[in-house]
């Protein structure tokens, strides 16, 4: 039974939840920020400057604006703040509030949502993030923290969330304060969603995982369920089925072409069986299908001279949780949000 879906088309849009202007310490102002955004495609953004709200900051029907703050509350392990990004509420006092349990508690009572903020800059660790409770999820990619001090990635971190039990959704975000400065921190990781229609729209998508974020690579289609994914993409070099603990699946175009190629040898082919049961290969068009039947799972891939398009999984092998992840020549990445296994 299919646990989760997504089919993405023309109606889908870029969204940014986490930017800066001048109101704060942003080098664009409020208006320059949106034009930056609407001018690349965006449908959805959210200006989160630090500790003030802006809103009629956007000008444009086609782009829903998501009412946004980031605040800094508390103190981890290693004496840092948490950075919180509250969106959806109207509310200066989170300000005035004294923890991030107590700003979660206020966002959320609001109907808002919360999102920690860059956990690898924030010196995050697991039990920072164990201890919060309520919070929408995390940044698994944050272009700022990258491209400046390479701490934009918090998939670890995503990881050991989800497998101690936690319901945590992944965005990837900007946090732009530069956008035409080099190195440029803007229009480099996003959430890609069906248009919302408004913000409460927006904030319904944004809580139940009914988006993908990326950093470049397109999910055209998603179904998920215990024991299977068939994914559809732009051309990738690798898909990742990621689980708990040692369990999930790699699927590279680099191994793919040593498997085949290997394949053809009665020897190489013999000195596998072990781990492959059977290989199938059809080409037509320039257009590669692969049917492998591995101990542990059976996949189809589809893939062309761009790369890998299209890979079906069917396997026993998961607990806990799945999530599906998508790289490509360039090292942009592409990420599902998780389902979970009771």
């Amino acid at each position: 039974m299919t646990m989760y879906r997504l089919i993405v088309d023309e109606d889908w849009v870029k969204g940014s939840l986490h930017c800066h202007s001048t109101s704060s310490d942003g080098h664009l102002s409020p208006g320059e920020v949106a034009d930056y955004y609407v001018s690349r495609g965006y449908g959805l953004l959210a200006l989160t400057d630090h500790g003030k709200i802006t809103t009629n900051f956007v000008n444009d029907d086609g782009c829903t604006v998501l009412t946004g703050i980031e605040v800094s509350k508390g103190q981890s392990k290693l004496k840092e703040p948490y950075h919180i990004v509250a969106l959806g509420i109207n509310d200066p006092g989170l300000n005035d509030l004294n923890s991030p349990l107590e700003v979660i508690d206020k966002v959320k009572s609001a109907e808002g949502l919360t999102i920690i903020a860059h956990p690898s800059w924030s010196s995050l660790v697991h039990e920072d993030l164990a201890v919060l409770k309520d919070y929408d999820g995390i940044e698994v990619y944050n272009t700022g923290c990258d491209v400046e001090v390479a701490k934009g990635y918090a998939v670890s971190h995503w990881d050991n969330l989800l497998s101690m039990g936690c319901e945590c959704l992944g965005y990837a975000v900007d946090d732009a304060h530069r956008y035409l400065i080099p190195p440029i921190d803007a229009d480099g990781g996003w959430v890609f969603l069906e248009k919302p229609s408004d913000e409460t729209a927006a904030l319904k998508m944004l809580r139940i995982g009914q988006f993908f974020s990326s950093t470049g690579p397109m999910f055209k289609s998603l179904e998920m369920s215990d024991s299977a994914v068939h994914l559809k993409c732009s051309p990738v070099t690798r898909v990742n089925v990621v689980s708990h603990n040692g369990r999930g699946i790699c699927i590279s175009i680099n191994d793919l072409g040593c498997l085949l190629k290997a394949w053809k040898t009665p020897s190489e082919r013999q000195r596998m069986a072990h781990r492959y049961r059977q290989v199938e290969v059809n080409t037509e068009n320039k257009v590669t299908t692969v049917f492998l039947d591995e101990v542990a799972w059976k996949a189809k891939v589809v893939f062309s001279p761009k790369g890998i398009e299209q890979v079906e999984v069917e396997s026993r092998i998961f607990s806990r949780y799945m999530r599906v992840e998508a790289s490509d020549l360039q090292g942009r990445t592409a990420w599902s949000n998780p389902i979970y296994f009771k």
